[in-house]
């Protein structure tokens, strides 16, 4: 009962700072000055991601009652998530690049896509064996850049932009695992083979975890004014308090329904929604959100049957079996195409 309550208390001490380095962030980032127009959906407008906010309240609401989630439940809710819809909101990359290449006068070759698609995810994949480390540096940086490009949609690509996005993705990601960083730890040692300098500079960052947060989110902040003010934007400051409650729900839960209630419960559900844009745009008849997930099952089920697969082999050619391990070099395998198959469509919705 001691451990308990002192485990206790040092959690109501955590949460005392990082709350108030998160809601500095949040009002640093969303200050009613700053707002002239706003992106993605109309303001008040419901979206999906309200129930994301409403599956983490539950989830934070059953550990406080019941105590620990089970680790069966962390997964249960964690693939599901991923199955409905982190996944799917990849799968419909062939749709998006072919109506990039619809607009641009271009020629596509499905056949073609698909080839580059899984020949840059084997390369990827036996760097993950050859370079861990470098391998791990580069899906950090794709996935800072990837979220910040989502959750900072439709501005100009300037370079005051550009650096904000980037850097507000890194916050993004630093708080998620800053605030986790007791189940980081072992797999970050997993996933570098305990390299020493990986290792300690991790440390350093855990020791300071508070003051890394504070400056991170005040050089967000600063950033996005200086954007702000050089290339006004549409922003929706609702918008982003949404985002703020989903870090501060995931703040409150294990490192696995964290991750997935930002992954899929947000970053993946914007995505979709930028994706359901783009496709209308160039169609004469409307075509409803549930057709175009309907669109993206084929290739769900092609990548939920690689996964499978793939966790198979992994199974028995690593020495630690890690399944956290795999969920994120996997997700790294489909993120690098993904990415880049976004970042043109970004770019081709500007132009």
């Amino acid at each position: 009962m001691n451990r308990m309550a002192h485990l206790f208390a040092g959690n109501r001490r955590r949460v005392k700072d990082q709350s108030a380095v998160f809601v500095q962030a949040s009002f640093t980032l969303t200050h009613p000055l700053m707002i002239k127009r706003t992106y993605g959906p109309a303001p008040g407008k419901i979206t999906p991601t309200y129930l994301s906010i409403a599956l983490g309240m539950v989830l934070v609401g059953w550990q406080a009652g019941v105590g620990t989630i089970s680790g069966l439940v962390q997964w249960i809710v964690f693939v599901g998530l991923l199955v409905v819809v982190g996944i799917p909101h990849g799968a419909l990359d062939h749709l998006i690049a072919r109506e990039t290449a619809s607009r641009a006068g271009k020629s596509f070759s499905l056949s073609w896509f698909v080839f580059r698609y899984l020949l840059i995810m084997a390369l990827y994949g036996m760097a993950w064996f050859v370079f861990p480390v470098l391998s791990l540096v580069l899906f950090l940086f794709m996935s800072i850049w990837h979220f910040g490009e989502t959750d900072i949609e439709c501005v100009p690509s300037t370079l005051p932009w550009t650096i904000t996005r980037f850097v507000a993705g890194g916050f993004v990601l630093t708080f998620i695992l800053l605030t986790h960083s007791t189940e980081v730890t072992p797999v970050l040692e997993h996933m570098t083979h305990n390299n020493l300098l990986i290792i300690s500079i991790w440390q350093g960052t855990i020791r300071h975890s508070w003051l890394v947060l504070w400056g991170w989110s005040l050089l967000t902040g600063c950033l996005f004014r200086i954007a702000f003010q050089r290339s006004p934007v549409v922003v929706d400051w609702l918008r982003l308090a949404r985002l703020a409650v989903i870090l501060a729900l995931g703040f409150w839960l294990p490192l696995l329904l964290a991750f997935g209630l930002y992954f899929s419960g947000w970053h993946a559900l914007n995505s979709f929604q930028m994706t359901y844009g783009y496709l209308q745009h160039s169609r004469q008849t409307m075509v409803t959100a549930g057709q175009i997930w309907m669109n993206s099952l084929p290739l769900t089920a092609i990548a939920l049957a690689s996964s499978s697969a793939f966790a198979w082999w992994w199974q028995y050619t690593t020495p630690v079996g890690d399944p956290v391990r795999f969920v994120f070099v996997f997700l790294s395998l489909v993120t690098l195409p993904h990415l880049c198959v976004l970042h043109i469509m970004n770019n081709q919705a500007k132009a």
